[in-house]
């Protein structure tokens, strides 16, 4: 499932993401700079998050209150190997029903297999990205 959308339509982008995943991981994948933290700000306003949104890239993991659940926003991109996923409890978020959104997910998944959304960001241009949405049900 595709989409193409700008930051004039990040909220339809956001609503695209929330209805066509099938899981509550959301793992997103796209270069530096193509837009990852900037969808999912939108996404977790559109689940009911007050506070402001912001990239976990220092601090790992960041715990946000939605309308209906908690949020946690991963940045895996410093992790050099599996034992720091461990040491750090990513697992055992994982294992719970609350909303999962990492970015940087290929430590992970090169090491452990769960049920997620993938959400690749692809830039087109300075202007518009393309969403690939596909649901890995293992």
């Amino acid at each position: 499932m595709d989409l193409i959308y700008s930051k004039q339509n990040i909220v339809e982008a956001s609503k695209f993401v929330i209805k066509k995943a099938k899981t509550n991981h959301y793992f997103f994948e796209g270069i530096v700079g193509a837009g990852k933290t900037t969808l999912i700000k939108q996404i977790c306003f559109q689940l009911g998050v007050k506070e402001t949104v912001s990239s976990p890239t220092f601090s790992i993991i960041n715990e946000y209150l939605g309308e209906n659940q908690t949020i946690y926003h991963m940045d895996l991109f410093r992790l050099d190997d599996k034992k720091e996923i461990y040491n750090l409890g990513i697992l055992e978020y994982l294992e719970n029903s609350n909303l999962i959104i990492i970015e940087w997910p290929e430590i992970l998944l090169s090491n452990f297999q769960y049920n997620y959304t993938l959400v690749k960001i692809s830039y087109i241009n300075n202007e518009k990205r393309r969403i690939t949405l596909n649901n890995i049900i293992k």
